[in-house]
């Protein structure tokens, strides 16, 4: 059930139907080839950028809360691990959805989701630590990358801070999924990174210049 949730809430591409319904076209096809927030941003402006990383937002969290009211009373040990298949579930399925030949975003939105719908004030440290190191780096690329290292060391060492639950101990297996969303997260940023160290990626500076005028 986790899985399934989380797969196709992921499939939800915001994105893809706001472009589509603002612009007219695929934003697949323009700006950076990416169907994320980002791409959204610098495209369509932050209005209709905000509109798409809150849905991608929203959709992850959805899936971990869905899976809390259904299993918490019943199953509360193996809780943890079902809503951390639900949330990696749901980025995954934002970056390989299958409606749209698997070709989807990076994930971030989605994962800072999961992580509030996990545990409130650990989500949401992560969404302002990520948006504090995009405004310090300028760099939104960056900044998740950050975001997607820290996450599966935070969630090897310290999970009774991450899931809110001081009896919560190391699990093999959640942090064999927070390690294959970080690195699937990171290699979704490879032309990012190659960019950067060309100092070709465009920065968060310049798009809201672009947009403000």
């Amino acid at each position: 059930t986790s899985i399934i949730v989380g797969y196709f809430m992921g499939n939800l591409m915001a994105s893809y139907l706001v472009a589509k319904w603002v612009m007219g076209y695929d934003i697949r096809e323009h700006g950076t080839g990416n169907a994320g927030g980002s791409n959204s941003f610098m495209l369509m402006g932050w209005s209709n950028g905000l509109i798409v990383g809150i849905i991608d937002n929203l959709k992850a969290f959805l899936a971990v809360y869905i899976i809390r009211l259904m299993y918490a009373s019943d199953y509360p040990d193996s809780l943890p691990l079902l809503m951390m298949i639900a949330g990696s579930m749901a980025v995954i399925g934002h970056i390989f959805p299958f409606f749209m030949g698997f070709r989807g975003g990076k994930g971030v939105a989605c994962f800072m989701g999961m992580c509030l719908g996990i545990d409130g004030m650990i989500g949401l440290y992560v969404i302002l630590i990520i948006m504090g190191l995009t405004i310090l780096t300028d760099y939104v690329a960056l900044a998740s990358i950050i975001g997607y290292v820290a996450f599966p060391i935070f969630v090897a060492f310290w999970p009774e801070i991450f899931f809110n639950n001081p009896d919560q101990t190391y699990n093999l297996v959640i942090v064999s999924l927070a390690l294959m969303v970080s690195i699937i997260g990171i290699w979704k940023h490879r032309n990012n990174i190659s960019n950067m160290i060309k100092r070709k990626e465009t920065g968060l500076r310049s798009v809201l210049m672009k947009h403000s005028k």
